[in-house]
C-alpha cells in the first residue's frame, strides 16, 4: 500500500475537517502509530487542506503548529505555498495574523524560520515580502539578509537591496554581501543553475549602487550613473535593469 494513502485514515480526517472537530483531530492523530501518523500528515498537508476555506485552514495551522511543531510546521508552510502563489491564502488573513502572534516567542524561532524558507520564494510582490518579515518578526536587516540571500528570484533581489541601505554606512559588511553573490552565483552557473546570472549582476548592481571598489571582476551589468537613483524604490526599473544582459 502507498506510505502516503491510507483509505480509513483518509476517510477519518475527512470527517474530522467536515465537523470541524479539531480536539478530536489531534486525540486521533496522538493515537496512530508513528508509520500511520506520517501517513496522516501528508494527507493533511497535500490533500485536505488544499481546498479548505482560509479560515479552517489557518484554524488547524493554528492548532496542529501549537501542538507539534516539529511534525506540522514544515507541512503546512508547504501546504500554504501553492495557495499564496493563487491567492487563496493571504498574509492578511485574521488566521495567518493569529498564527504569527502564537509563534511570537524567542523559543519558536525554529518555527518561523521554517516557515520563510518556505515562503520567501513563492512570494512575487517585493511589498508582501517585507510584509512576512514583519509578521514573523524579522525586523534586524543582518536576520533579514540572511534569509534573502538563500532566497532566488528577482522579489528577494530587490528587496536585499532595499534591505542593505540600512547598512551602507559598513562597507565591509556590503563588500563581504557582494562577495557572497559572486560565489554562490559561480557555484549556480557551474553546476547549470539558472540564477547564476542573476547573482552576478545583483554584485554588479551594489558594487554601482554602493560604490564598492573593492569588488573586482568582469560583470557584463554596465550601469549609468542616472540608472541608480530608483533603483532601490521601483521594482519594475529594477527588474528591467539587473536583467538587462
Amino acid at each position: 500500500m502507498d506510505q502516503h494513502y491510507h483509505p480509513a485514515i483518509y476517510a477519518r480526517l475527512q470527517q474530522l475537517f467536515a465537523a470541524a472537530d479539531w480536539d478530536a483531530l489531534t486525540s486521533y492523530l496522538e493515537g496512530l502509530s508513528n508509520a500511520h501518523f506520517r501517513t496522516a500528515g501528508y494527507l493533511i498537508g497535500e490533500r485536505l487542506l488544499g481546498t479548505v476555506t482560509p479560515e479552517v485552514f489557518w484554524e488547524v495551522a493554528l492548532r496542529l503548529i501549537n501542538w507539534q511543531p516539529r511534525a506540522f510546521t514544515v507541512t503546512i508552510a508547504k501546504a500554504a505555498t501553492p495557495r499564496l502563489k493563487a491567492s487563496t491564502l493571504t498574509l492578511n488573513d485574521a488566521g495567518f495574523i493569529r498564527l504569527t502572534e502564537a509563534i511570537a516567542a524567542d523559543e519558536r524561532i525554529i518555527d518561523r524560520q521554517k516557515i520563510l524558507y518556505q515562503w520567501l520564494p513563492a512570494i512575487s510582490q517585493p511589498a508582501s515580502m517585507e510584509c512576512l518579515f514583519e509578521r514573523l518578526g524579522v525586523n534586524a536587516p543582518r536576520r533579514r539578509i540572511d534569509f534573502l540571500l538563500h532566497t532566488d528570484g528577482l522579489p528577494a533581489a530587490f528587496v536585499l537591496l532595499r534591505t542593505l541601505r540600512f547598512e551602507e554606512h559598513d562597507r565591509n559588511y556590503l563588500t563581504t554581501i557582494c562577495r557572497q553573490l559572486i560565489q554562490r552565483a559561480a557555484s549556480l552557473s557551474n553546476s547549470g543553475g539558472k540564477t547564476g546570472s542573476l547573482g552576478f549582476n545583483l554584485a554588479s548592481l551594489l558594487r554601482a549602487f554602493f560604490d564598492l571598489p573593492d569588488i573586482r571582476g568582469t560583470f557584463s551589468l554596465a550601469l549609468q550613473p542616472y540608472e541608480l537613483s530608483r533603483l532601490d524604490t521601483d521594482f519594475d526599473v529594477f527588474c528591467r535593469i539587473i536583467t538587462r544582459v
